[in-house]
């Protein structure tokens, strides 16, 4: 079940992290634009206009091609925009599927897509069409939810190794409370809370907005304790963690809509190269990013507090080493 993305995964890629850096997971934006409108979104400069394009399937393979050539193992597909609005997003599932890849989907799920991933991840963030339109800027609580029951009952046979879940930003106590009581009834495998991110941790940067995050710990492990389903994201256990350099960047690549490799999801500003391009690696460890202007707590957070801890140890001298 994928509950997030934890540092103790790394454990299952040492070679990598002791040996060359070469990427596990790649986060594909297959559009620059969204059927959501969410305040806090990084993509929501993104209009329906000129600029709006989306990733072909012709394009996806070539990309994926070379990707897995580089040694990804595992696609997300995700955004940018929202990826199930991409004209070829069922081609490119089924081209997946066929070609028995791991990938998993994040989605708001506003369109109901019957498809065969590792996990399908929904952000619903509402409880009802107000909370929901506050969160994500569009009415569409109600007919997401409907989307959800008929995929539930779907995978049931059709798809039972998917993991499928739903996620809330938690701002309150009261709003993760009114979130799963609306939406305990889902046939989901988990239900997720995940904190706030933001530029430099600005949002849990004072002693009131902690004591807050720890309420909000408080109230889901209370939940958990009655539904096994409900997930307290790794990043409230990360809150305020910074970094002076993003030392398992290299874990991942994030490639956009036109192929362009980001130095980071959280950062589609910053281009570092192509992915076709022969030496797009190189470019990549190579480049240097503000991590100032970071997100905090970022998905990263706990792979770079791994790989920091697996470098220091390697690196410090020890006495006798080679009598074992």
């Amino acid at each position: 079940m994928n509950k997030g993305i934890t540092g103790d995964k790394m454990l299952s890629h040492l070679d990598r992290v002791v040996g060359a850096h070469r990427p596990i997971t790649a986060d594909i934006f297959l559009t620059n634009y969204c059927n959501n409108r969410c305040p806090y979104c990084t993509y929501r400069r993104w209009e329906l206009g000129k600029d709006a394009y989306a990733m072909s399937l012709k394009e996806f393979k070539e990309y994926a091609d070379t990707l897995l050539r580089l040694g990804v193992k595992g696609f997300i597909l995700t955004g940018g925009g929202e990826p199930t609005i991409a004209p070829d997003f069922l081609k490119i599932a089924r081209w997946l599927e066929r070609k028995e890849l791991h990938y998993g989907v994040n989605s708001n799920f506003n369109a109901l897509k019957f498809i065969r991933p590792d996990y399908l991840k929904v952000s619903l963030d509402g409880w009802d069409e107000e909370s929901y339109e506050r969160a994500r800027g569009v009415r569409m609580y109600q007919q997401t939810r409907r989307n959800i029951e008929a995929y539930a009952a779907w995978k049931k046979t059709k798809s039972p190794r998917t993991s499928l879940g739903i996620q809330m930003v938690a701002t309150s106590v009261e709003a993760v409370r009114r979130f799963y009581e609306a939406n305990r009834d889902l046939d989901v495998d988990y239900i997720v809370f995940r904190p706030k991110e933001s530029t430099g941790g600005k949002d849990y940067s004072t002693p009131e907005a902690m004591a807050e995050a720890t309420e909000i710990i408080q109230a889901v492990r209370d939940l958990q304790e009655g539904d096994e389903r409900v997930t307290l994201n790794f990043k409230w256990g990360l809150l305020g963690r910074t970094f002076e350099r993003c030392a398992a960047s290299w874990a991942q690549i994030a490639v956009n809509e036109r192929g362009e490799v980001m130095y980071c999801c959280h950062k589609p500003y910053e281009i570092v190269g192509h992915v076709l391009d022969w030496n797009i690696l190189e470019k990549k460890e190579s480049f240097r990013t503000n991590m100032a202007a970071c997100d905090v707590p970022c998905r990263m957070t706990a792979p770079n507090i791994f790989v920091d801890q697996v470098t220091s140890q390697m690196e410090a001298p020890r006495q006798n080493s080679c009598f074992i």
